[in-house]
């Protein structure tokens, strides 16, 4: 029996990769729940600052929650994604380093924290307009498509005289159906 070790069907590390690929894919949605409350779990067990320090996590977190919402909207809203229910290594890669920013936060290290908050603001905006783009450039190729499929379509093309005995002025020398109509006054 003969075994094949392409890229298609090889020994795992082609799985693997559509593996992380596919996790992020169903991780999107939760993370918009899990990060937030993650927040609020680190802020009463790691934070040693204030009551106005959870306050301020307390209002953080529905604009993280909206934030992945909308993340993860932009990312589903790609065709190529719904198919696949994998996202792109653009995606893997930016909203890995976001979340683990938003996990790291929630330990509150003491020095580092206001560090890990910019750079999660930084990572946000970055996987916010890279997700864009790759909805634009996506939707923009299959627009181009469809316009280039209606331009075929829509090309005149010479229409040849049926072969055989075809009246000279019938357009269409197939069948045909013959209406007669008769009034009952005549």
């Amino acid at each position: 029996m003969r075994q094949t070790c392409s890229r298609g069907t090889g020994a795992g590390g082609y799985a693997d990769a559509v593996f992380i690929r596919k996790a992020f894919y169903w991780w999107l949605f939760p993370s918009a729940v899990v990060l937030p409350v993650w927040l609020l779990i680190g802020g009463a067990a790691f934070d040693q600052g204030s009551g106005w320090s959870f306050l301020g996590l307390l209002l953080l977190c529905p604009f993280l929650f909206v934030a992945g919402l909308v993340l993860g909207g932009i990312v589903m809203a790609r065709r190529s994604v719904r198919q696949s229910r994998a996202v792109s290594w653009y995606d893997v890669g930016l909203f890995g380093a976001w979340h683990l920013a938003i996990i790291a936060f929630g330990f509150f290290p003491h020095g580092v924290t206001p560090w890990l908050a910019v750079a999660g603001v930084l990572l946000f905006v970055a996987t916010f307009w890279v997700s864009l783009w790759q909805l634009w450039r996506e939707t923009r190729r299959r627009v181009q498509d469809t316009f280039a499929a209606y331009e075929r379509a829509a090309q005149q093309r010479p229409v040849g005289r049926p072969a055989g005995g075809a009246r000279s002025g019938a357009i269409d020398g197939g069948e045909y159906i013959v209406v007669q109509e008769h009034r009952d006054g005549d």
